[in-house]
């Protein structure tokens, strides 16, 4: 993982823009095999060569690799290798000193570069070799005189600097456009004797954030804090870690852990690019407890993994796709294409026992089977579609179009129960749909009927039966002027949709916590909630203030409904008090939290920095302390530079007020992970998956990557694809948490005692901090049934070994009057008095002595 780092104090250039430093981080640490401590990462504005064209547009729109490439005359005799990275070049000299060339400020007459060195304190380079020999090979024909020639230079993946301390060795690895520094510690090797003095700094220090400044004549630049974790059986278990300065000099205080384990400081399992040749991009997702899928767009001829598919090979000149990888991302299980002869789509998609729905738009009048299905023919145009394929996406079992004779598109898909099984919405320019007879808004919202083409957009949504052979109810939703709808989602008998609305005229928003579109003919966001039959429109609200908003993403928690996307608004409503109050600048992305019945908005909080800033995904999911709230998309930390928006992830409390924290605690060394930065270069997060289970809570994030050849060791697709852009999809651990192993089934006589070993297991490098456990009669608590009794509990877990397990015996006490029969009651762990996990533990009480 890439942590993305921001300059501040910096100056100018002739447009008046800010340079972009930036500086990345990656670590490995680890035991028994590899442990790597988090450094800095050289990246930012290309140093421009003479006679070359300037980088700043080329490796903006491309981001070449960077392999090490081999001294063989051509420049400094010092040095063995160096990288021309987005932020100047990287030197390895032969003695293992790492200089980083910063460029100057450009156009700014007079002002100088700025150069960095990192030396090791107490240790030095074993030996200086390259390896992971790379493809590429570098030619310099400078002059005429072909002596000075130098041809079929080797470069190289990765520089070792072999041990540099006793049972500690350093490597170097080119990574898409940056370099990281890795420390590989090995058993008895102590990580507390690495040291690296930073030779060109004015100074160093750490920022109550945990981040590392670092003084140059440039500015200040920001080193983002440290994180690590430790793999065991497939999961990532965090692990204290934090810089320590001393003048110019820094280290890294790594807190306790398992030291016969491996340590990786980057919180990042595994990601994987998605992709063939062509252009790729993932736009759903979701996940079970063992498989994760993605969906998507691709014009790919040889996209992964179809042989076998529902579709093994692409149909039209840009097809849907759906993938199925295991939950580490290291296999990828199977993909199907999905599309006829024209151009298809995929923007939508559930995962439920009967199969796996997807939904998006298609100008294909051969759409694969729609025979059978509610609406079998295209309408005309680009209609919207629904499809269900099987579990294992080896077979298409229904399909069907949805639209009318002007263009229908569908961007989301939304399960429930009963007759209204699929919900399928998007946007429509048709004034002909079928099914919107008696629905909550029969007709479209713009009542002038206009040449194909040239309608304004009406929300919809329809329902169909679970086998997509029938259509149960569709509505419009909408004003007179355009509509949108980008998201849905189902709960408890109604359906909340949301997305974009220029219609001062919207339906149902009287009574809604926004009741008036703001005055500015630009789209202000809406929520709208309507019965699950699609008859009745209960209410509506618009979101926004003085400025353009977008709502791209919803989901409902409980009581509560949480929207986000994108606002142009300084005076977007809500956001007192929330973890970003006031507007970053051009446009940021929000989150809002607002009751079930729209009336009111909770909390809102802006989410971004001071460029252009989108949130396009949303999840809300369960952590140790309580639900957390997961936003994700594009974010601009560094406006002025070359580089452009990264993905990221941002992890908030469920109040909205602050960043999730694994533990009540103000110990910045225990807090979890609360954001995470860029998979690669001007990448862009647009899907979020969060699995059921808490137990190790994790989260998927997937989205679009232009090109790179950052190598992801060990992943199901390792290398970029090629083509405009690949999709991609990450594994993050979010949390610190444990999980109960299965329990067994006590037998016990009336008047009798029964006995069960218990196991915690410590996940994410839980220790078992202030936990008790308990034994009731529901998993969110109450007294035992009567006759029962748990002696010695509640009872504390005590300290967990980081990643280890915690074993104890609990006994069952049953008095004689108790009926025989099979009782269920529940192993609790609970913080203070909120409930976290719950495990069933079935009693069976026998006449017969087991």
């Amino acid at each position: 993982m890439q942590y993305s780092t921001r300059q501040m104090d910096r100056k100018p250039d002739s447009r008046g823009r800010f340079l972009g430093l930036w500086y990345f981080f990656l670590g490995l640490l680890a035991f028994q095999g590899a442990v790597a401590l988090a450094s800095p990462k050289h990246g930012g504005e290309p140093r421009e060569a003479s006679g070359s064209p300037s980088p700043q547009v080329s490796r903006k729109l491309i981001h070449p690799s960077v392999p090490f490439i081999t001294n063989q005359g051509q420049t400094d005799e010092r040095v063995r290798f160096y990288a021309e990275v987005d932020g100047g070049t990287v030197y390895v000299t032969r003695i293992g000193e790492i200089v980083y060339d910063l460029p100057k400020v450009s156009g700014k007459a007079g002002t100088p570069g700025w150069s960095l060195k990192e030396a090791f304190v107490g240790g030095a380079a074993a030996l200086v070799e390259g390896a992971e020999k790379a493809p590429t090979e570098v030619n310099y024909l400078i002059g005429s005189e072909d002596s000075a020639w130098r041809t079929n230079i080797p470069t190289y993946g990765r520089v070792t600097l072999g041990e540099v301390y006793e049972e500690i060795e350093v490597e170097l690895r080119a990574a898409g456009a940056t370099v990281e520094k890795l420390f590989h510690v090995k058993p008895g090797g102590r990580p507390e004797k690495i040291g690296v003095k930073v030779f060109g700094a004015t100074f160093l220090r750490a920022n109550d954030k945990g981040e590392l400044e670092v003084g140059t004549g440039l500015g200040t630049v920001v080193f983002s804090r440290p994180k690590a974790y430790q793999t065991v059986a497939g999961r990532a278990h965090p692990v204290e870690v934090a810089y320590a300065v001393d003048g110019t000099n820094y280290r890294f205080e790594v807190g306790q852990y398992d030291r016969t384990k491996d340590l990786v400081i980057d919180p990042l399992i595994q990601r994987t690019y998605l992709g063939g040749s062509g252009g790729d991009r993932v736009t759903a997702s979701a996940a079970s407890a063992s498989n994760v899928l993605v969906a998507g767009t691709t014009d790919s001829t040889d996209f992964p993994g179809t042989a076998g598919g529902a579709r093994p090979a692409l149909a039209g000149p840009s097809d849907g796709f759906v993938a199925l990888l295991s939950s580490d991302l290291k296999t990828i299980i199977q993909t199907t294409y999905l599309g006829g002869t024209s151009d298809d789509s995929v923007s939508g998609l559930a995962v439920s026992e009967a199969g796996i729905y997807v939904t998006g738009s298609t100008t294909s009048t051969d759409f694969p089977g729609t025979t059978g299905g509610a609406r079998p023919e295209n309408a005309g145009g680009k209609d919207a579609f629904a499809a269900l394929l099987t579990s294992n996406l080896k077979a298409l079992t229904q399909a069907t179009y949805f639209g009318g004779t002007d263009e229908d598109a569908a961007s989301s898909v939304a399960l429930f129960g009963g007759a209204y099984a699929v919900f399928v919405a998007g946007r429509t320019a048709s004034h002909d749909l079928v099914g919107t007879l008696d629905s909550a808004q029969p007709l479209n919202g713009d009542p002038v009927i206009r040449p194909v083409g040239q309608n304004t957009n009406d929300g919809f949504i329809a329902a169909f039966s679970a086998d997509l052979k029938s259509l149960t109810q569709a509505t419009y939703l909408g004003g007179r002027s355009s509509d949108s709808i980008n998201a849905i989602a189902v709960s408890a008998g109604f359906v909340y949709a949301t997305g974009e609305t220029v219609s001062t005229d919207f339906p149902k928003t009287g009574g809604g916590a926004q009741e008036i579109h703001y005055p500015d003919g630009q789209s202000d966001a809406f929520v709208a909630l309507l019965t699950s039959s699609l008859t009745t429109h209960v209410r509506a609200t618009y979101l926004g203030g003085l400025g353009q908003d977008i709502a791209h993403a919803i989901a409902v928690s409980g009581p509560d409904v949480f929207v986000a996307g994108e606002t142009t608004a300084s005076s977007f409503p809500g956001t007192l008090g929330g973890l970003q109050p006031t507007f970053g600048g051009a446009t940021d992305g929000f989150v809002a939290r607002l009751n079930s019945s729209l009336a009111s908005v909770i909390q809102a909080s802006y989410v971004g920095a001071a460029g252009v800033d989108r949130v396009l995904t949303l999840g809300v999911g369960g952590s140790f302390f309580g639900p957390v709230v997961n936003v994700a998309g594009s974010l601009d930390t560094d406006p002025g530079g070359i580089a452009g928006p990264d993905a990221f992830l941002w992890v908030l409390r469920y109040d909205l007020k602050a960043f999730a924290e694994s533990f009540p605690t103000a110990n910045p060394a225990v807090r979890t992970l609360s954001s995470f930065y860029s998979f690669g270069s001007s990448d862009v997060a647009t899907a979020l998956a969060v699995p059921p289970s808490i137990s190790g809570f994790n989260a998927y994030m997937a989205g679009e990557i232009p090109p790179s050849n950052a190598d992801q060791p060990g992943a199901a697709q390792p290398r970029y694809g090629g083509g405009a852009s690949d999709g991609f999809v990450a594994k993050l651990v979010l949390v610190r948490d444990y999980s109960f192993s299965p329990l067994p089934t006590i037998n016990v006589t009336p008047g009798g005692q029964g006995l069960a070993t218990v196991t915690v297991n410590s996940l994410n490098g839980f220790t078992g901090e202030a936990v008790k456990l308990g034994i009731f009669a529901q998993p969110t608590g109450g007294a035992l049934p009567a006759g029962f009794t748990a002696p010695g509990f509640p009872q504390d877990i005590g300290s967990l070994p980081p990643n280890g397990s915690f074993f104890f015996t609990f006994t069952i006490d049953v008095a004689p009057t108790v009926t025989p029969g099979t009782y269920t009651l529940w192993i609790i762990g609970f913080p203070g008095t909120s409930v976290a996990h719950a495990a069933r533990v079935t009693v069976n009480v026998v006449t017969t002595p087991p």
